[in-house]
C-alpha cells in the first residue's frame, strides 16, 4: 500500500539521521513499526544478502587458494543461517503477538484482551532471548579490511561496501526492534493488564 512505502521511508530517514532519538518514533504505530521491519527482513534475505554471497562466489572463484577467504565467506554463511533462524522467530511469534495486542487495545475488546492477559507469551520473552548476531558482520568486516592483495579488486571493494552497508542497516533494525517496538509492546501489556484489572473490580 501507498501509505506502507510512505511509512517506511519515513522510517529510514529517522534511522539515518545522526542522532538516533527513540521520542521521534511516537507519532508510529506498532502496526507500522511491525511492517517496516518485515520489509527489512525481505530486504535482507532477498537482495542484500544474496548480492554478497554472489561477490563472495566470484572471489572464490578467481582466488580458489586463499583459505582465508573461503573461511570469512563460511563465517558469512553462518551469519545467514542465525539470521533467517531469527527472522522466523520473530515472524512467527513476536510479529503476530504484537499485531493481536494491538488490535485488541484499538478494539477494546475485553475477550481479546482477557486472552492475551492470561495468555503465556509477553515481549518480556522475547526481549530477554534477543541475541543481536550483527558481531559477525562486524568481525567479518574487520578480517576483510585487513585482508592483502585486493586493493584494486572491483568486486573485492563492491563486497567490502555491500556488507559494510549490511552490517548497518541490520544495527539499525536491531536498534528499533529493541528501543521502539519493544517499548511500544510493553506500554500496551501495561495498558491490558489494567485495563483488566479495571474490569475485574
Amino acid at each position: 500500500m501507498k501509505t506502507d512505502k510512505i511509512y517506511h521511508k519515513n522510517i529510514k530517514k529517522l534511522l539515518n539521521d545522526n542522532e538516533l532519538d527513540v521520542h521521534k518514533f511516537d507519532g508510529y504505530s506498532v502496526k507500522s513499526i511491525i511492517e517496516f521491519l518485515k520489509k527489512s527482513h525481505q530486504e535482507f534475505t532477498g537482495k542484500a544478502i544474496p548480492k554478497v554471497e554472489q561477490n563472495f562466489l566470484m572471489l572464490l572463484k578467481n582466488y580458489p587458494n586463499n583459505n582465508q577467504l573461503q573461511t570469512l565467506f563460511n563465517l558469512f554463511i553462518k551469519f545467514e543461517i542465525d539470521l533467517k533462524h531469527h527472522i522466523s522467530i520473530e515472524e512467527k511469534t513476536l510479529f503476530p503477538y504484537t499485531k493481536t495486542l494491538y488490535r485488541a487495545s484499538i478494539a477494546n475488546s475485553l475477550q481479546a484482551l482477557l486472552l492475551i492477559h492470561f495468555g503465556e507469551y509477553s515481549v518480556s520473552d522475547f526481549a530477554n532471548s534477543h541475541e543481536n548476531n550483527e558481531c559477525y558482520l562486524g568481525e567479518i568486516i574487520h578480517l576483510l579490511e585487513h585482508q592483502t592483495g585486493f586493493e584494486n579488486n572491483i568486486t573485492f571493494n563492491i563486497l567490502l561496501s555491500q556488507i559494510t552497508q549490511l552490517n548497518e542497516e541490520i544495527k539499525m533494525h536491531a536498534w528499533i526492534e529493541g528501543n521502539v517496538l519493544i517499548k511500544k509492546v510493553k506500554e500496551i501489556e501495561q495498558a491490558v493488564s489494567h485495563f483488566v484489572g479495571v474490569s475485574k473490580n
